[in-house]
This record gives structure tokens, C-alpha cells and sequence, in this order.
């Protein structure tokens, strides 16, 4: 009787045992996503479904576990199994409590457009409620699809390097700096009019000073690169000027885009 007491004992302890480790959700993941948000998120790249009533609970939560960074938009990110299973060991899930299913590896791609010059002056008008034109076509600039805004600062002179943060839905997704033609002197406050008048604004200053070095820069497409010159004309913000290189006998055109630089659309 004893014997039959211990071997009773020892089924039910191996019942609890193997009701305790039972998983709580099934997780498969798709071969291919496209996502349009920062974040790569685990019901963005799994069809998860509870497998307990404990696991119906954590399905929220679950669904909404970060994974990963989405890659810049057009470009694409492989993600493995491997990875997905560590993340869910970080946020505290033992192997016993999912089953992971599915695609060894997720391609993960990000929805987006290139945002062109034009495109970027419209939005600047609108924030700034006057014309706007750009004097140096900025680099290509890729943003994720949605409503698209700009926030700047408003400029002290017609002609002003402006700081440019741009928003994607409310969220803000990259900032840079562009040389603009903006409005008029009958647009600006007069607070701005009188730090032209008294010199303050960097605007009214040149620049580039004759016979000077300057650092020239120029865009291949997403790639800056830089050379020196020697400035053959004073420049202010904007204005174009020639500088002599020493592998050319003809000077080249550029437009000045800083102090002591000199922005050259092509060698």
C-alpha cells in the first residue's frame, strides 16, 4: 500500500509539474513586414495568439513588446528568430511559457517618400506665412509616409540659414539647416529689422572674406564632401562668389553657407 500511496504522489506532482510549464501564447512570425512607425514592435511582426487564460491577460502587453528600431525608410533590416526569443528572455518570459513559431527570419522594411525641395518650401511658407525659396538644394531627405510639418524659427533677414525640424503625425523625425531666400524686409518684426540695422544678425556680416581660405563642400548624393579654396570675392549669407582651387585653373562658382564655407553644387 505503501508503494502504491508514493507512485499516487509522484503522477500527481508530475501533473502540477507539467501544468506549470504549459505555454501561455504561440507566437509566429511572418517572413515579410512593412512598418511605417520608429519602433519595431512584436505584433508587428508575429500573429500571436494565447494558448491559457494567463496568456488571454499578457496578450496586450505582448503585443505591444519593442523588438527593435524600424530601419531608415526604403531601406530593410533582417530580423532572426534567435533575436525575437532573447528580447522576450529580457522582458522576463522563460522558454516555457511560448512557443515560437513560424519564419526563421523576419525582412523587415519601412514605408516612406522623399520629401522634395519644392515640397519643403511649401511647408515652410505655410509655417512661416510668407514666400519662401531655397538657395541650396539640401540633400535628399527620406521620411516615412504620413502628415507631414515643419517648425523653424523665424529669420532675422530676408536671407537666413534656417533650423528645420520636420514632423511625420506630430512626431518629429529629422532636423537640418537650409539656405532661404524668406519674404521680404516688409515681412520681418521690427526687432529683427534693428539687429540688421546695428550689424548684429551674422546675415548682415560677410562671411567669406577676399583672398581667403574657405572650406568648400559639396553633396554626391547622400555623401558631403570637402576641399579648401582661396575666396576671390567677399560674400555674405547666400551670395555667390568664385573661389580658385588648386586643381583647377578656372575658379569655381559656390554660394557662401557659413563662415568661411562655400557650398559648390559640383566640382
Amino acid at each position: 500500500m505503501r508503494w502504491k500511496g508514493a507512485t499516487v504522489m509522484v503522477a500527481l506532482m508530475t501533473i502540477t509539474v507539467a501544468v506549470g510549464q504549459q505555454p501561455k501564447v504561440r507566437i509566429v512570425l511572418r517572413d515579410r513586414v512593412a512598418v511605417a512607425n520608429l519602433t519595431v514592435r512584436l505584433g508587428d511582426i508575429a500573429e500571436v495568439t494565447a494558448l491559457s487564460d494567463e496568456g488571454e491577460k499578457l496578450l496586450p502587453n505582448l503585443l505591444d513588446l519593442p523588438i527593435t528600431p524600424s530601419p531608415l525608410p526604403r531601406y530593410r533590416r533582417v530580423l532572426t528568430a534567435g533575436e525575437v526569443a532573447t528580447k522576450l528572455a529580457q522582458a522576463g518570459w522563460r522558454n516555457s511559457e511560448f512557443i515560437l513559431d513560424g519564419a526563421k527570419q523576419v525582412v523587415i522594411t519601412r514605408t516612406g517618400k522623399t520629401l522634395t525641395a519644392s515640397e519643403l518650401e511649401s511647408l515652410l511658407q505655410k509655417s512661416l506665412n510668407m514666400p519662401v525659396k531655397l538657395l541650396l538644394t539640401p540633400p535628399p531627405i527620406i521620411i516615412p509616409d504620413g502628415e507631414v510639418s515643419v517648425q523653424t524659427e523665424l529669420p532675422s533677414s530676408p536671407r537666413s540659414l534656417l533650423p528645420v525640424t520636420l514632423f511625420v503625425n506630430g512626431q518629429p523625425v529629422t532636423t537640418l539647416k537650409v539656405l532661404a531666400q524668406v519674404g521680404s524686409n516688409g515681412h520681418l518684426t521690427v526687432s529683427n529689422r534693428s539687429l540688421i540695422a546695428n550689424h548684429h544678425s551674422p546675415v548682415a556680416a560677410f562671411l567669406v572674406r577676399r583672398r581667403q581660405t574657405v572650406r568648400l563642400v559639396t553633396r554626391v548624393g547622400n555623401v558631403i564632401v570637402e576641399a579648401q579654396g582661396t575666396a576671390l570675392q567677399d560674400g555674405k549669407l547666400g551670395d555667390e562668389i568664385l573661389v580658385a582651387v588648386a586643381w583647377s585653373k578656372t575658379p569655381l562658382k559656390g554660394i557662401v553657407s557659413g563662415e568661411r564655407e562655400v557650398t559648390i553644387s559640383a566640382w
